[in-house]
Protein backbone atom coordinates (compact mmCIF):
# COMPACT_ATOMS: atom_id res chain seq x y z
CA UNK A 1 0.00 0.00 0.00
CA UNK A 2 2.45 2.43 0.97
CA UNK A 3 3.82 1.88 -2.85
CA UNK A 4 0.77 2.86 -3.86
CA UNK A 5 0.98 5.54 -1.82
CA UNK A 6 4.16 6.97 -3.96
CA UNK A 7 1.98 6.15 -7.57
CA UNK A 8 -1.05 8.37 -6.15
CA UNK A 9 1.09 11.41 -5.00
CA UNK A 10 2.92 11.21 -8.71
CA UNK A 11 -0.44 11.01 -10.39
CA UNK A 12 -1.46 13.93 -8.22
CA UNK A 13 1.56 15.84 -9.30
CA UNK A 14 0.22 15.05 -13.37
CA UNK A 15 -3.54 15.80 -12.78
CA UNK A 16 -2.93 19.13 -12.87
CA UNK A 17 -2.75 19.18 -16.03
CA UNK A 18 -6.24 17.80 -16.83
CA UNK A 19 -6.57 19.07 -20.13
CA UNK A 20 -3.36 17.71 -21.20
CA UNK A 21 -4.34 14.07 -19.73
CA UNK A 22 -7.74 14.70 -22.30
CA UNK A 23 -5.92 15.24 -25.11
CA UNK A 24 -3.53 12.66 -24.57
CA UNK A 25 -6.08 9.63 -23.75
CA UNK A 26 -8.60 11.35 -26.72
CA UNK A 27 -5.46 10.79 -29.28
CA UNK A 28 -5.16 7.12 -27.02
CA UNK A 29 -8.37 5.71 -28.06
CA UNK A 30 -7.90 6.90 -31.22
CA UNK A 31 -5.00 5.37 -32.02
CA UNK A 32 -5.98 2.23 -30.62
CA UNK A 33 -8.96 1.95 -32.32
CA UNK A 34 -7.66 2.42 -35.59
CA UNK A 35 -5.21 -0.90 -34.56
CA UNK A 36 -7.73 -2.97 -33.84
CA UNK A 37 -10.14 -1.78 -36.91
CA UNK A 38 -7.37 -3.04 -39.56
CA UNK A 39 -7.41 -6.85 -38.73
CA UNK A 40 -11.31 -6.44 -39.32
CA UNK A 41 -10.99 -4.44 -42.70
CA UNK A 42 -8.57 -7.26 -43.69
CA UNK A 43 -10.67 -10.26 -42.81
CA UNK A 44 -13.66 -8.09 -45.08
CA UNK A 45 -11.11 -8.01 -47.83
CA UNK A 46 -9.90 -11.82 -47.97
CA UNK A 47 -13.26 -13.56 -47.45
CA UNK A 48 -14.85 -10.87 -49.96
CA UNK A 49 -12.05 -12.22 -52.52
CA UNK A 50 -12.36 -16.20 -52.05
CA UNK A 51 -16.15 -15.36 -52.22
CA UNK A 52 -15.62 -13.57 -55.31
CA UNK A 53 -13.24 -16.01 -56.84
CA UNK A 54 -16.23 -18.67 -55.96
CA UNK A 55 -19.33 -16.67 -57.65
CA UNK A 56 -17.16 -15.55 -60.70
CA UNK A 57 -17.28 -11.92 -60.20
CA UNK A 58 -13.39 -11.20 -59.45
CA UNK A 59 -12.92 -8.81 -62.02
CA UNK A 60 -15.53 -6.82 -60.29
CA UNK A 61 -14.10 -7.00 -56.77
CA UNK A 62 -10.79 -6.44 -58.18
CA UNK A 63 -11.72 -3.17 -59.91
CA UNK A 64 -13.35 -2.18 -56.43
CA UNK A 65 -9.88 -3.12 -54.93
CA UNK A 66 -8.75 0.17 -54.40
CA UNK A 67 -11.20 1.89 -52.34
CA UNK A 68 -10.28 -1.25 -50.01
CA UNK A 69 -6.74 0.03 -50.02
CA UNK A 70 -7.70 3.01 -49.58
CA UNK A 71 -10.05 2.57 -46.15
CA UNK A 72 -6.76 0.53 -45.22
CA UNK A 73 -4.40 3.92 -45.86
CA UNK A 74 -6.65 6.29 -44.41
CA UNK A 75 -6.88 3.75 -41.46
CA UNK A 76 -3.59 3.45 -40.82
CA UNK A 77 -2.83 7.46 -41.57
CA UNK A 78 -5.60 8.91 -38.72
CA UNK A 79 -4.06 5.79 -36.57
CA UNK A 80 -0.14 7.09 -37.53
CA UNK A 81 -1.94 10.68 -36.58
CA UNK A 82 -3.57 9.73 -33.26
CA UNK A 83 -0.22 7.83 -32.35
CA UNK A 84 1.83 10.72 -33.13
CA UNK A 85 -0.68 13.25 -30.70
CA UNK A 86 -1.19 10.42 -28.04
CA UNK A 87 3.00 10.76 -27.96
CA UNK A 88 3.20 14.14 -28.07
CA UNK A 89 0.69 14.89 -25.04
CA UNK A 90 1.65 12.05 -22.73
CA UNK A 91 5.25 13.34 -22.97
CA UNK A 92 4.16 16.70 -22.93
CA UNK A 93 2.30 16.12 -19.51
CA UNK A 94 5.35 13.75 -18.09
CA UNK A 95 8.07 16.69 -18.69
CA UNK A 96 5.43 18.87 -16.77
CA UNK A 97 5.27 16.76 -13.85
CA UNK A 98 8.87 16.43 -13.66
CA UNK A 99 9.74 19.84 -14.35
CA UNK A 100 7.40 20.05 -11.28
CA UNK A 101 9.08 17.34 -9.00
CA UNK A 102 12.45 18.61 -9.64
CA UNK A 103 11.46 22.37 -8.80
CA UNK A 104 10.05 20.62 -5.32
CA UNK A 105 13.09 18.88 -4.62
CA UNK A 106 15.52 21.38 -5.52
CA UNK A 107 13.79 23.38 -3.25
CA UNK A 108 13.53 21.37 -0.48
CA UNK A 109 17.20 20.45 -0.74
CA UNK A 110 17.42 24.45 0.02
CA UNK A 111 15.31 24.23 2.46
CA UNK A 112 17.08 21.40 4.45
CA UNK A 113 19.07 22.58 7.67
CA UNK A 114 23.20 22.44 6.85
CA UNK A 115 23.06 18.67 9.40
CA UNK A 116 21.32 17.09 6.34
CA UNK A 117 24.14 17.58 3.74
CA UNK A 118 26.42 16.35 6.74
CA UNK A 119 25.00 12.97 7.03
CA UNK A 120 23.88 12.02 3.40
CA UNK A 121 26.37 11.41 0.59
CA UNK A 122 26.05 13.81 -2.26
CA UNK A 123 26.44 11.59 -4.95
CA UNK A 124 22.93 9.72 -3.44
CA UNK A 125 21.36 13.09 -3.75
CA UNK A 126 22.55 13.28 -7.62
CA UNK A 127 21.48 10.22 -8.35
CA UNK A 128 17.96 11.05 -6.08
CA UNK A 129 17.20 14.26 -8.27
CA UNK A 130 18.53 13.34 -11.80
CA UNK A 131 18.48 9.40 -12.54
CA UNK A 132 15.57 8.26 -10.18
CA UNK A 133 13.36 11.21 -11.32
CA UNK A 134 14.13 10.47 -14.88
CA UNK A 135 12.98 6.93 -14.28
CA UNK A 136 10.03 8.31 -13.10
CA UNK A 137 9.57 10.20 -15.93
CA UNK A 138 10.39 6.89 -18.12
CA UNK A 139 6.75 5.41 -16.32
CA UNK A 140 4.13 8.53 -16.93
CA UNK A 141 5.16 8.61 -20.64
CA UNK A 142 4.86 5.05 -20.88
CA UNK A 143 2.60 4.00 -18.03
CA UNK A 144 -0.58 5.33 -17.41
CA UNK A 145 -1.58 5.72 -21.15
CA UNK A 146 -0.10 1.84 -21.48
CA UNK A 147 -2.17 0.60 -18.99
CA UNK A 148 -5.14 2.47 -20.22
CA UNK A 149 -4.67 1.56 -24.20
CA UNK A 150 -4.00 -2.16 -22.31
CA UNK A 151 -7.37 -2.44 -21.17
CA UNK A 152 -9.50 -1.19 -24.14
CA UNK A 153 -7.36 -2.98 -26.75
CA UNK A 154 -7.99 -6.27 -24.84
CA UNK A 155 -11.42 -5.37 -23.91
CA UNK A 156 -11.78 -4.73 -27.57
CA UNK A 157 -10.46 -7.64 -29.28
CA UNK A 158 -11.77 -9.68 -26.84
CA UNK A 159 -15.54 -9.20 -27.81
CA UNK A 160 -14.17 -9.52 -31.40
CA UNK A 161 -12.21 -12.96 -30.77
CA UNK A 162 -15.80 -13.91 -29.22
CA UNK A 163 -18.03 -12.75 -32.68
CA UNK A 164 -15.09 -15.05 -34.89
CA UNK A 165 -15.53 -18.11 -32.63
CA UNK A 166 -15.89 -18.71 -29.43
CA UNK A 167 -13.99 -22.59 -29.23
CA UNK A 168 -10.91 -20.38 -30.11
CA UNK A 169 -11.44 -17.57 -27.67
CA UNK A 170 -11.95 -19.32 -24.53
CA UNK A 171 -8.78 -21.63 -25.61
CA UNK A 172 -6.67 -18.24 -26.02
CA UNK A 173 -8.01 -16.74 -22.67
CA UNK A 174 -6.57 -20.37 -20.99
CA UNK A 175 -3.11 -18.42 -20.90
CA UNK A 176 -3.80 -15.17 -19.30
CA UNK A 177 -3.16 -16.34 -15.70
CA UNK A 178 0.04 -18.12 -16.78
CA UNK A 179 1.29 -14.70 -18.07
CA UNK A 180 0.15 -13.06 -15.15
CA UNK A 181 2.01 -15.32 -13.01
CA UNK A 182 4.52 -15.29 -15.24
CA UNK A 183 5.04 -10.90 -15.03
CA UNK A 184 4.03 -11.02 -11.40
CA UNK A 185 7.32 -13.55 -10.07
CA UNK A 186 9.36 -11.39 -12.64
CA UNK A 187 8.44 -8.56 -10.83
CA UNK A 188 9.10 -9.63 -7.55
CA UNK A 189 12.33 -10.66 -8.23
CA UNK A 190 13.52 -7.97 -9.88
CA UNK A 191 12.32 -5.36 -7.01
CA UNK A 192 15.57 -5.62 -4.42
CA UNK A 193 17.90 -5.62 -7.44
CA UNK A 194 16.68 -2.56 -9.23
CA UNK A 195 16.69 -1.02 -5.08
CA UNK A 196 20.05 -1.94 -4.52
CA UNK A 197 20.91 -0.87 -7.82
CA UNK A 198 19.35 2.67 -7.54
CA UNK A 199 21.81 3.02 -4.41
CA UNK A 200 24.62 1.66 -6.11
CA UNK A 201 24.19 4.40 -8.97
CA UNK A 202 24.33 7.04 -5.89
CA UNK A 203 27.73 5.90 -4.61
CA UNK A 204 29.24 5.56 -8.41
CA UNK A 205 27.66 9.04 -8.65
CA UNK A 206 29.58 9.71 -5.20
CA UNK A 207 32.56 8.04 -5.98
CA UNK A 208 33.26 9.61 -9.37
CA UNK A 209 32.82 12.82 -8.00
CA UNK A 210 35.21 12.79 -5.31
CA UNK A 211 37.94 10.91 -7.92
CA UNK A 212 37.67 14.02 -10.18
CA UNK A 213 37.52 16.32 -7.17
CA UNK A 214 40.77 14.82 -5.50
CA UNK A 215 42.59 14.02 -8.52
CA UNK A 216 45.37 16.20 -7.01
CA UNK A 217 45.58 14.42 -3.72
CA UNK A 218 45.35 10.84 -5.79
CA UNK A 219 48.25 11.51 -8.33
CA UNK A 220 50.21 13.22 -5.71
CA UNK A 221 50.00 10.20 -3.29
CA UNK A 222 50.43 7.91 -6.18
CA UNK A 223 46.45 6.66 -5.35
CA UNK A 224 45.26 6.28 -8.99
CA UNK A 225 45.53 2.28 -8.19
CA UNK A 226 43.67 2.51 -5.45
CA UNK A 227 41.06 4.82 -6.59
CA UNK A 228 40.63 2.88 -9.38
CA UNK A 229 40.05 -0.32 -7.48
CA UNK A 230 37.51 1.42 -4.75
CA UNK A 231 35.47 2.75 -8.08
CA UNK A 232 35.86 -0.85 -9.44
CA UNK A 233 34.25 -2.51 -6.61
CA UNK A 234 31.17 -0.29 -6.53
CA UNK A 235 31.15 -0.55 -10.39
CA UNK A 236 31.29 -4.14 -9.74
CA UNK A 237 28.65 -4.88 -7.90
CA UNK A 238 26.12 -3.26 -10.07
CA UNK A 239 26.93 -5.17 -12.73
CA UNK A 240 26.36 -8.31 -11.19
CA UNK A 241 22.97 -6.81 -10.24
CA UNK A 242 21.90 -5.74 -13.89
CA UNK A 243 23.25 -8.92 -15.21
CA UNK A 244 21.19 -10.64 -13.13
CA UNK A 245 18.06 -8.44 -13.57
CA UNK A 246 18.97 -9.07 -17.44
CA UNK A 247 19.05 -12.80 -16.83
CA UNK A 248 15.42 -12.66 -15.17
CA UNK A 249 14.80 -10.38 -18.47
CA UNK A 250 16.31 -13.42 -20.29
CA UNK A 251 14.19 -16.10 -18.96
CA UNK A 252 11.47 -14.49 -19.08
CA UNK A 253 9.69 -12.79 -22.05
CA UNK A 254 11.64 -15.70 -24.43
CA UNK A 255 8.99 -17.60 -22.30
CA UNK A 256 5.82 -15.91 -23.08
CA UNK A 257 7.06 -15.58 -26.36
CA UNK A 258 6.66 -19.51 -26.40
CA UNK A 259 3.19 -19.28 -24.59
CA UNK A 260 2.15 -17.46 -27.17
CA UNK A 261 3.47 -19.13 -29.70
CA UNK A 262 2.60 -22.29 -28.67
CA UNK A 263 -1.09 -21.09 -28.79
CA UNK A 264 -0.54 -19.55 -32.30
CA UNK A 265 0.36 -22.57 -33.21
CA UNK A 266 -3.08 -24.91 -32.10
CA UNK A 267 -5.13 -21.62 -33.70
CA UNK A 268 -3.75 -22.26 -37.39
CA UNK A 269 -4.06 -25.89 -36.87
CA UNK A 270 -7.37 -25.76 -35.28
CA UNK A 271 -8.62 -22.90 -37.28
CA UNK A 272 -7.43 -24.28 -40.41
CA UNK A 273 -9.39 -27.24 -40.21
CA UNK A 274 -12.33 -25.39 -39.24
CA UNK A 275 -11.58 -23.70 -42.66
CA UNK A 276 -10.82 -26.60 -44.22
CA UNK A 277 -14.58 -27.92 -43.04
CA UNK A 278 -16.04 -24.93 -42.94
CA UNK A 279 -19.04 -26.43 -40.49
CA UNK A 280 -21.19 -24.08 -38.51
CA UNK A 281 -19.79 -22.98 -35.29
CA UNK A 282 -22.71 -22.45 -32.16
CA UNK A 283 -23.74 -18.96 -33.64
CA UNK A 284 -24.70 -20.41 -37.07
CA UNK A 285 -21.96 -18.59 -38.48
CA UNK A 286 -18.98 -19.91 -41.13
CA UNK A 287 -15.23 -19.60 -40.20
CA UNK A 288 -13.79 -18.90 -43.24
CA UNK A 289 -9.93 -17.80 -43.92
CA UNK A 290 -10.18 -14.42 -43.54
CA UNK A 291 -11.80 -15.18 -39.77
CA UNK A 292 -8.75 -17.24 -39.67
CA UNK A 293 -6.35 -14.45 -40.66
CA UNK A 294 -7.94 -11.63 -38.55
CA UNK A 295 -8.37 -13.91 -35.71
CA UNK A 296 -4.52 -14.65 -35.65
CA UNK A 297 -3.78 -11.17 -35.29
CA UNK A 298 -5.86 -10.12 -33.00
CA UNK A 299 -4.77 -13.27 -30.89
CA UNK A 300 -1.48 -11.02 -29.95
CA UNK A 301 -3.50 -8.09 -29.90
CA UNK A 302 -4.72 -9.83 -27.49
CA UNK A 303 -1.88 -11.11 -25.35
CA UNK A 304 0.56 -8.83 -25.84
CA UNK A 305 -1.65 -6.28 -23.40
CA UNK A 306 -1.32 -8.84 -21.00
CA UNK A 307 2.43 -8.92 -21.31
CA UNK A 308 2.53 -5.25 -21.33
CA UNK A 309 1.15 -4.96 -18.33
CA UNK A 310 3.50 -7.36 -16.77
CA UNK A 311 5.73 -4.33 -18.69
CA UNK A 312 4.18 -1.87 -16.75
CA UNK A 313 3.91 -3.93 -13.74
CA UNK A 314 7.53 -3.96 -13.45
CA UNK A 315 7.94 -0.17 -14.38
CA UNK A 316 5.60 0.73 -11.88
CA UNK A 317 7.83 -1.23 -9.32
CA UNK A 318 11.04 1.08 -10.72
CA UNK A 319 8.99 4.47 -10.30
CA UNK A 320 7.80 3.49 -6.91
CA UNK A 321 11.68 2.52 -5.70
CA UNK A 322 12.57 5.85 -7.86
CA UNK A 323 9.77 8.02 -5.53
CA UNK A 324 10.35 6.31 -2.77
CA UNK A 325 13.89 7.87 -2.85
CA UNK A 326 13.42 11.98 -4.03
CA UNK A 327 10.14 11.85 -1.96
CA UNK A 328 12.18 11.08 1.05
CA UNK A 329 13.75 14.23 0.59
CA UNK A 330 10.67 15.84 -0.38
CA UNK A 331 9.01 15.21 2.88
CA UNK A 332 11.83 15.99 5.40
CA UNK A 333 11.30 18.16 7.85
CA UNK A 334 14.06 21.09 8.61
CA UNK A 335 16.08 20.65 11.93
CA UNK A 336 16.48 23.92 12.19
CA UNK A 337 12.35 25.27 11.88
CA UNK A 338 11.72 28.97 11.58
CA UNK A 339 9.19 29.86 14.10
CA UNK A 340 5.93 31.31 12.28
CA UNK A 341 6.61 34.98 14.24
CA UNK A 342 9.82 34.96 13.75
CA UNK A 343 11.31 38.72 13.84
CA UNK A 344 12.86 40.69 11.47
CA UNK A 345 16.18 42.36 11.96
CA UNK A 346 16.48 45.66 10.99
CA UNK A 347 19.54 47.31 12.80
CA UNK A 348 21.83 45.21 14.11
CA UNK A 349 24.65 46.22 16.60
CA UNK A 350 26.48 42.60 16.50
CA UNK A 351 26.35 42.00 20.86
CA UNK A 352 26.26 38.19 20.98
CA UNK A 353 25.95 35.71 24.14
CA UNK A 354 26.34 32.16 24.50
CA UNK A 355 24.02 30.86 27.70
CA UNK A 356 24.46 27.71 29.04
CA UNK A 357 25.10 26.43 25.39
CA UNK A 358 25.24 22.58 24.93
CA UNK A 359 25.34 21.35 21.76
CA UNK A 360 26.40 17.90 19.76
CA UNK A 361 25.89 16.27 15.95
CA UNK A 362 24.87 13.41 18.30
CA UNK A 363 22.93 14.64 21.23
CA UNK A 364 24.40 11.89 23.67
CA UNK A 365 27.48 12.99 22.64
CA UNK A 366 27.70 16.97 23.31
CA UNK A 367 30.87 19.01 21.82
CA UNK A 368 29.85 21.90 23.56
CA UNK A 369 29.06 21.58 27.70
CA UNK A 370 27.21 24.48 29.19
CA UNK A 371 29.82 27.24 27.57
CA UNK A 372 29.01 30.93 28.64
CA UNK A 373 30.26 33.30 26.03
CA UNK A 374 30.12 37.35 25.56
CA UNK A 375 31.04 39.04 22.75
CA UNK A 376 30.67 42.79 22.62
CA UNK A 377 29.21 44.96 19.58
CA UNK A 378 32.58 46.03 17.93
CA UNK A 379 34.68 43.44 19.54
CA UNK A 380 37.52 41.37 17.52
CA UNK A 381 37.59 38.06 19.38
CA UNK A 382 39.85 34.85 18.19
CA UNK A 383 38.63 31.59 19.11
CA UNK A 384 41.50 29.29 19.82
CA UNK A 385 42.11 25.39 20.95
CA UNK A 386 43.45 22.19 20.41
CA UNK A 387 41.87 20.01 17.44
CA UNK A 388 38.13 18.78 18.81
CA UNK A 389 37.92 21.62 21.45
CA UNK A 390 34.75 22.89 19.57
CA UNK A 391 35.86 25.94 17.48
CA UNK A 392 34.23 24.92 14.65
CA UNK A 393 31.08 23.85 16.33
CA UNK A 394 30.91 27.29 18.01
CA UNK A 395 30.51 28.92 14.90
CA UNK A 396 27.85 26.65 13.20
CA UNK A 397 25.72 27.66 16.02
CA UNK A 398 26.02 31.64 15.15
CA UNK A 399 24.15 31.73 11.87
CA UNK A 400 22.00 29.18 12.95
CA UNK A 401 23.11 26.38 11.04
CA UNK A 402 21.83 24.38 14.05
CA UNK A 403 19.99 24.71 17.39
CA UNK A 404 21.48 23.89 20.71
CA UNK A 405 20.79 21.26 22.24
CA UNK A 406 20.21 23.19 25.95
CA UNK A 407 20.45 26.47 26.54
CA UNK A 408 20.58 29.83 24.23
CA UNK A 409 22.51 31.85 21.71
CA UNK A 410 21.24 35.52 21.52
CA UNK A 411 22.37 38.77 19.11
CA UNK A 412 21.69 41.74 20.82
CA UNK A 413 19.67 40.25 23.22
CA UNK A 414 17.42 38.49 21.11
CA UNK A 415 17.17 34.50 20.70
CA UNK A 416 18.23 33.28 17.65
CA UNK A 417 15.14 31.11 17.43
CA UNK A 418 13.15 33.92 17.61
CA UNK A 419 14.56 35.57 14.37
CA UNK A 420 14.04 34.97 11.04
CA UNK A 421 16.81 32.78 9.31
CA UNK A 422 17.72 34.97 6.30
CA UNK A 423 17.25 38.03 8.59
CA UNK A 424 20.13 36.49 10.92
CA UNK A 425 21.97 35.40 7.83
CA UNK A 426 21.82 38.75 5.76
CA UNK A 427 23.78 40.12 9.00
CA UNK A 428 27.06 37.81 9.14
CA UNK A 429 29.75 37.26 6.77
CA UNK A 430 31.17 34.14 6.87
CA UNK A 431 34.63 32.65 5.33
CA UNK A 432 34.65 29.04 5.79
CA UNK A 433 38.37 27.54 6.03
CA UNK A 434 37.22 25.41 2.99
CA UNK A 435 36.49 27.86 0.00
CA UNK A 436 33.66 26.90 -2.10
CA UNK A 437 33.63 29.00 -5.24
CA UNK A 438 31.36 28.99 -7.90
CA UNK A 439 32.48 27.79 -11.84
CA UNK A 440 31.38 31.25 -13.07
CA UNK A 441 33.44 34.31 -13.25
CA UNK A 442 35.34 36.18 -10.80
CA UNK A 443 33.12 38.83 -10.25
CA UNK A 444 30.11 36.54 -10.25
CA UNK A 445 31.68 34.87 -6.92
CA UNK A 446 32.09 38.06 -5.21
CA UNK A 447 28.73 39.16 -6.15
CA UNK A 448 27.59 35.98 -5.42
CA UNK A 449 26.07 36.97 -2.20
CA UNK A 450 24.85 40.11 -3.78
CA UNK A 451 23.72 39.82 -7.16
CA UNK A 452 22.85 43.25 -7.67
CA UNK A 453 25.98 45.13 -6.67
CA UNK A 454 27.76 47.70 -8.34
CA UNK A 455 31.37 47.24 -10.05
CA UNK A 456 32.65 49.82 -8.39
CA UNK A 457 31.47 47.90 -4.82
CA UNK A 458 32.78 44.83 -6.50
CA UNK A 459 35.69 46.18 -7.14
CA UNK A 460 36.29 47.88 -3.51
CA UNK A 461 35.83 44.85 -2.09
CA UNK A 462 38.32 42.87 -3.82
CA UNK A 463 40.58 45.63 -3.00
CA UNK A 464 39.96 45.08 1.12
CA UNK A 465 41.18 41.68 0.36
CA UNK A 466 43.89 42.11 -2.02
CA UNK A 467 42.81 40.27 -4.87
CA UNK A 468 42.36 43.61 -7.04
CA UNK A 469 45.58 43.69 -8.61
CA UNK A 470 45.56 40.05 -9.61
CA UNK A 471 42.48 39.81 -11.21
CA UNK A 472 42.80 43.34 -13.19
CA UNK A 473 46.25 41.44 -14.24
CA UNK A 474 43.98 38.66 -15.76
CA UNK A 475 43.42 38.74 -19.49
CA UNK A 476 40.06 39.29 -18.95
CA UNK A 477 40.11 40.72 -15.46
CA UNK A 478 36.51 40.12 -13.40
CA UNK A 479 34.46 38.41 -16.07
CA UNK A 480 38.01 35.25 -16.00
CA UNK A 481 36.13 32.16 -15.76
CA UNK A 482 37.51 30.19 -12.70
CA UNK A 483 36.72 26.83 -13.32
CA UNK A 484 34.59 24.41 -10.96
CA UNK A 485 35.50 25.41 -7.16
CA UNK A 486 37.57 27.78 -8.46
CA UNK A 487 40.08 24.89 -9.82
CA UNK A 488 42.48 28.01 -11.77
CA UNK A 489 42.83 30.02 -8.78
CA UNK A 490 45.40 28.90 -5.85
CA UNK A 491 44.76 28.51 -2.13
CA UNK A 492 45.43 32.02 -1.34
CA UNK A 493 43.41 33.40 -4.11
CA UNK A 494 40.50 31.45 -3.98
CA UNK A 495 40.68 32.86 -0.16
CA UNK A 496 40.94 36.40 -1.18
CA UNK A 497 38.12 35.86 -3.27
CA UNK A 498 35.93 34.27 -0.91
CA UNK A 499 36.99 37.54 2.01
CA UNK A 500 35.63 39.67 -0.74
CA UNK A 501 32.75 37.66 -1.71
CA UNK A 502 31.80 38.11 2.50
CA UNK A 503 32.64 42.01 2.85
CA UNK A 504 30.68 43.11 0.05
CA UNK A 505 27.28 41.83 1.65
CA UNK A 506 28.91 44.79 4.70
CA UNK A 507 27.77 42.62 7.18
CA UNK A 508 27.42 43.72 10.92
CA UNK A 509 29.34 40.27 11.81
CA UNK A 510 31.58 39.02 10.06
CA UNK A 511 33.37 34.96 11.05
CA UNK A 512 36.51 34.28 9.81
CA UNK A 513 37.06 30.42 9.62
CA UNK A 514 40.67 29.78 9.48
CA UNK A 515 40.26 32.14 6.27
CA UNK A 516 43.75 32.90 6.46
CA UNK A 517 45.22 29.53 6.65
CA UNK A 518 46.48 29.16 2.75
CA UNK A 519 47.82 32.85 2.63
CA UNK A 520 51.70 33.46 2.68
CA UNK A 521 53.35 35.84 4.74
CA UNK A 522 52.94 39.29 2.87
CA UNK A 523 49.67 38.47 1.24
CA UNK A 524 48.76 37.83 4.86
CA UNK A 525 49.98 41.21 5.99
CA UNK A 526 48.21 43.00 3.39
CA UNK A 527 44.81 41.34 3.85
CA UNK A 528 45.50 42.09 8.03
CA UNK A 529 46.02 45.80 7.13
CA UNK A 530 42.89 46.18 5.41
CA UNK A 531 40.99 44.16 7.49
CA UNK A 532 41.60 46.46 10.39
CA UNK A 533 39.95 49.09 8.99
CA UNK A 534 36.77 46.82 7.63
CA UNK A 535 36.62 45.47 11.10
CA UNK A 536 36.09 48.59 12.75
CA UNK A 537 32.05 48.77 14.29
CA UNK A 538 32.09 45.47 13.69
CA UNK A 539 31.86 42.08 15.36
CA UNK A 540 34.45 39.62 13.91
CA UNK A 541 35.29 36.32 15.10
CA UNK A 542 38.24 34.79 14.21
CA UNK A 543 39.09 30.86 14.44
CA UNK A 544 42.68 30.37 13.52
CA UNK A 545 45.95 28.74 14.22
CA UNK A 546 48.01 31.43 13.54
CA UNK A 547 49.63 33.52 15.62
CA UNK A 548 49.75 36.44 13.54
CA UNK A 549 45.86 36.58 12.79
CA UNK A 550 45.55 36.10 16.16
CA UNK A 551 47.12 39.76 17.02
CA UNK A 552 44.26 40.80 15.26
CA UNK A 553 41.71 40.40 17.92
CA UNK A 554 41.50 42.75 20.82
CA UNK A 555 40.59 39.47 23.25
CA UNK A 556 41.32 35.69 22.88
CA UNK A 557 39.46 32.94 24.07
CA UNK A 558 40.71 29.47 24.33
CA UNK A 559 38.51 25.91 24.31
CA UNK A 560 39.46 23.01 25.93
CA UNK A 561 36.66 20.24 25.76
CA UNK A 562 33.63 22.12 24.97
CA UNK A 563 34.53 24.76 27.73
CA UNK A 564 35.82 28.14 27.89
CA UNK A 565 38.90 28.00 30.14
CA UNK A 566 41.26 30.97 29.08
CA UNK A 567 40.41 34.75 28.11
CA UNK A 568 42.59 37.99 27.73
CA UNK A 569 44.65 39.71 25.36
CA UNK A 570 47.66 38.12 23.55
CA UNK A 571 49.82 38.90 26.33
CA UNK A 572 47.86 38.14 29.36
CA UNK A 573 47.33 34.78 28.42
CA UNK A 574 50.88 34.58 27.60
CA UNK A 575 51.77 35.42 31.12
CA UNK A 576 49.34 32.62 32.18
CA UNK A 577 51.37 30.34 30.98
CA UNK A 578 48.34 28.08 30.72
CA UNK A 579 46.74 26.41 27.39
CA UNK A 580 47.29 29.09 25.08
CA UNK A 581 50.75 29.49 25.84
CA UNK A 582 51.82 26.31 25.09
CA UNK A 583 49.52 26.25 21.71
CA UNK A 584 51.11 29.07 20.66
CA UNK A 585 54.76 27.75 21.35
CA UNK A 586 53.45 24.66 18.93
CA UNK A 587 52.43 26.89 16.76
CA UNK A 588 55.92 28.32 16.20
CA UNK A 589 56.92 24.22 15.89
CA UNK A 590 54.78 23.74 13.41
CA UNK A 591 56.29 26.43 11.09
CA UNK A 592 52.73 28.73 11.49
CA UNK A 593 55.53 32.09 11.75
Amino acid sequence: MKGLSYLWRIFKYSFRYKRIWFFAIIFMILATLADVITPYVARFIINGLIKAKQTGRVEIFLENLWLYSLLILTISGFGGFAGFGRRYYTQYVSQLTIFNIRNDLYRKLHELSYGFFEKIDTGQIISRATSDIDRVRRFLGFGLTGLLSSILTFSSVFMILFSLNVELTLFSLSITPIIFIITYLYAKKSRPLVMESRQLVGEIASNSREGILGIRVIKAYNLENFSYNNFLKINLKRYNIELNVAKLRAYTWPLLTLIVSLISVFVYWYGGLKVMQTPLNYSGKTFELGDLVAFTVYLGMLVWPIVRLGFITVMSQYAIIAAERFFEIIDMEPEVKEKPNAIKLKKVEGYIKFENVVFGYDSSKPILKNLNLEIKPGERVAIVGPTGSGKSTLIKLIPRFYDPIKGRILVDGIDLRDIKIRSLRKHIGLVHQDIFLFPGTIKDNIAYGKPNASMDEIIAAAKAAGIHDFIISLPKGYNTIIGERGIRLSGGQKQRVAIARALLINPKIIILDDSTSYLDAETERVIGDALKKLFKDRTVIIITQRPSTVRLADRIVVLSDGRVVEEGTHEELLKKRGLYAKLYMSWFKEGGE
